[in-house]
């Protein structure tokens, strides 16, 4: 199988942006996060939980189909659900809520605008951000001149043993290859068959998630990128040892669930500025050959084997972190929520 190159798009206007004062002691330093979420409330439990454990001061969970339930079981003081109902969406702009991305975008947007942290993230409710240390600690050593710092993406494979369950015992993450500095070619070492074809052998985005500093006007946070103006902002700091841990296809069967949706209206759709390689990949291997051709790519691409791991731990593109996510939903919520 062949498929070409894809086109990279025009350059967006940058700027940059400088705040008037900053918050340098850890110990008073609150940051939180933001997130668009549909999903079922274990999964909503879990990221909750595991945030307000890292330190989060306030997450703002904006329910994509509204469901009060699930808002109220799962209320907690530093939590903060919004319905986006009908009445919700009744005073803004049409367009923001033409498709998933927009509405992500915009309720961004409006948490950052009423937001009295120091530092906001905006991720998904399949995303952990994964840190050597309390985050608080790293973003207080953040220069005064940086509008955001960058979280490294990682994305979480599939354990190769049934036993090993990656919520509550050691979960494998692959880094991308430009991260660990590693050639092209490394990329066909580790996926001899795929490998050329998926972009840093993710099957998710490569290129991370911002943690922002607040209190700029006329801020949008996008899903990859701070906007002033219209504008990308672009003084931030790479944040070298704390990454945004992404559960995107943690199992064949949520792969498969997902599969269609981001085909055509997610992840792995063709976008306006040019082709998308994985795009051609998935739909050469469904049209010949079918689930079978699927599962062989997810194989390849996602499972944890220990050759593949030996592989990624050799070309120091391998993270392991415990996110030991129903201790601490027992811890948060219960124990009854942590058993659902």
């Amino acid at each position: 199988m062949r498929w070409g190159k894809p086109d990279k798009g025009p350059e967006r206007a940058k700027t940059t942006l400088s705040a008037q004062s900053v918050v340098t002691d850890a110990a008073v330093l609150r940051w939180g996060t933001v997130s668009t979420v549909k999903a079922p409330v274990q999964q909503i439990a879990r990221f909750i939980a595991y945030h307000l454990d890292a330190g989060a001061a306030r997450m703002d969970i904006f329910l994509d189909v509204p469901d009060a339930d699930i808002a109220r079981q799962l209320a907690h003081p530093k939590v903060r659900f919004h319905q986006c109902d009908d009445a919700f969406w009744a005073d803004k702009p049409d367009k923001a809520r033409e498709s998933h991305q927009l509405r992500q975008v915009s309720n961004a947007s409006l948490a950052y605008q009423g937001s009295d942290l120091d530092w906001l993230a905006h991720i998904d409710v399949d995303e952990f951000i994964l840190s050597d240390q309390l985050l608080g600690e790293h973003l207080a050593c953040v220069p005064a001149d940086m509008a955001f710092a960058r979280l490294q993406p990682v994305e979480m494979m599939a354990s190769d043993d049934p036993a090993r369950d990656p919520w509550s015992g050691p979960a494998q993450f692959k880094r991308t290859r430009k991260a660990a500095k590693q050639k092209k070619a490394a990329l066909s070492e580790i996926y001899p068959t795929f490998g050329a074809y998926v972009p840093e052998g993710f099957i998710s985005y490569t290129g991370g998630k911002n943690i922002v500093r607040t209190g700029f006007p006329r801020v949008r946070l996008g899903i990859h990128a701070m906007m002033h103006a219209g504008r990308k902002v672009s003084n931030g700091k790479v944040l070298e040892t704390v990454h945004v841990g992404h559960a995107h296809a943690p199992d064949w069967e949520t792969f498969q669930r997902h599969f269609e949706f981001r085909m055509t209206r997610g992840s792995y759709r063709k976008k306006t500025n040019g082709n998308m390689i994985l795009n051609d990949v998935l739909k050469v291997l469904l049209e010949e050959e079918g689930l079978d051709g699927l599962r062989r790519f997810y194989d390849e691409m996602c499972r944890a084997t220990p050759e593949r791991l030996e592989l990624l731990r050799r070309h120091d593109m391998l993270v392991t972190a415990t996110l030991d996510l129903d201790r601490k939903v027992a811890q948060v919520f219960g124990q009854e929520a942590a058993s659902r």
